[in-house]
């Protein structure tokens, strides 16, 4: 029996998630203005030697540490998952800059960012930014805008640019 009548706008993760949620104590009315649920994740239907494969083409990875109640629906929803490695690339069509962030090597694909005092300024921000977020998360800076603090810390545009907005993105 239900305790009432709730309406869910929006059938992305967190959409599905809470009508799903409350869905054991109210009658939930789920509403999308897309022809499909399922948010930013589009689930086609794909034909190949005979074989029929469900993919998605927007959801791509999660994982415990960053997604716990995520994890924790699928596990009680039974969803199968498998593990998986990721890596982070940058291609800036500007700018020529190319990367990839998960080696040496890959950081240097591009054999010019040896030479290049922007590339090396860019990785010097990169690792003083994450060395200090933890502890911004615990001070009155996390009420500042990501803009604002960039700014107040002296970042440079190419960490903003080139690594930080694309992060953003992926």
């Amino acid at each position: 029996m239900s305790e009432g009548r709730i309406a869910v706008v929006g059938s992305g993760i967190a959409g599905l998630g809470a009508a799903w949620l409350l869905s054991r104590r109210y009658e939930v009315s789920l509403f999308e203005a897309a022809d499909y649920l399922g948010g930013h994740t589009h689930t086609h239907d794909i034909q190949l030697d005979g074989q029929r494969y469900a993919v998605d083409s927007g959801f791509i990875v999660f994982n415990p540490q960053h997604y716990p109640l995520l994890t924790r629906m699928f596990a009680e929803l039974d969803v199968a998952a498998q593990p998986t490695t990721m890596s982070f690339s940058v291609h800036d069509a500007r700018s020529g800059l190319e990367y990839n962030a998960g080696s040496l090597g890959g950081l240097f694909c591009q054999r010019s960012n040896l030479l290049s005092p922007r590339f090396w300024g860019m990785l010097a921000d990169l690792r003083r930014f994450y060395r200090q977020a933890p502890a911004v998360l615990h001070s009155e800076e996390r009420f500042s805008t990501l803009g604002a603090y960039l700014q107040r810390h002296g970042y440079s545009d190419a960490f903003r640019d080139q690594h930080l907005v694309p992060m953003a993105s992926a």
